[in-house]
């Protein structure tokens, strides 16, 4: 089964498509499958710069990146809402962007020097009760500088902001699933109260949580 002259692939969470300008494409959840996507839009000359010189390659439409925990974060960096709609804002996104395309393309070489704590880390910033990025360090024998480095060169994301984001999309989650309070969020999730938690939550989604699940049920 093709799509023109395309091969028909299977998608895994995970998985990063591109789809190019002029290529005939389709993709979507199989039978009885349900998946969520995040996707940004994107031309100008560096990225046909790049298509030219092949590091952008129409014949390889997916890539296989894992774990999700580690480069969704450079994705959403690139559409942070706290970014002006500024020519300085405008260029510190399309940096974000080429930064995240770079670190693919070079991914086969970041395996081999992929440092053995990484996952432990990122497991701990989101599920460790009561843990600090500054203790999380000491946990592994690192110094917090030597962490705090490591780890925004693999993730794209310093720890705090790190464990911040995902903090915020068990929110999301727990939102839609278990129609939690703002108050009964801040509680499950270790927020001081439901006021830091709001604020938190508009800073990295650009939506309070209200309009969130306004949106969310539409």
């Amino acid at each position: 089964m093709k799509v023109g002259s395309q091969p028909v692939m299977k998608c895994r969470a995970g998985d990063l498509l591109f789809v190019y300008p002029g290529t005939p494409h389709g993709y979507g959840p199989g039978p009885g499958e349900r998946w969520s996507e995040f996707y940004v839009v994107f031309n100008g000359p560096v990225f046909e710069f790049w298509l030219q010189r092949g590091l952008l390659n129409r014949a390889h439409a997916m890539q296989r990146l894992a774990p999700i925990s580690r480069w969704l974060p450079q994705l959403e960096a690139v559409v942070e809402p706290g970014l002006p709609p500024s020519a300085d804002g405008m260029l510190r996104r399309v940096c974000r962007l080429q930064k995240f395309l770079a670190d693919i393309i070079e991914e086969p070489e970041l395996e081999k020097v992929r440092v053995p704590w990484m996952e432990t880390a990122m497991d701990e910033l989101v599920n460790g009760h009561g843990i600090t990025p500054s203790s999380l360090a000491a946990k592994l024998g690192l110094s917090y500088e030597t962490f705090r480095k490591e780890f925004t060169r693999q993730t794209g994301c310093p720890p705090a902001r790190y464990r911040m984001r995902r903090l915020i999309e068990q929110a999301g989650v727990l939102m839609m699933e278990r129609h939690l309070s703002n108050k009964e969020l801040a509680e499950t999730l270790g927020f001081c109260d439901e006021f830091h938690f709001s604020r938190r939550f508009r800073e990295i989604t650009g939506k309070s949580p209200r309009e969130f699940r306004q949106k969310a049920r539409l």
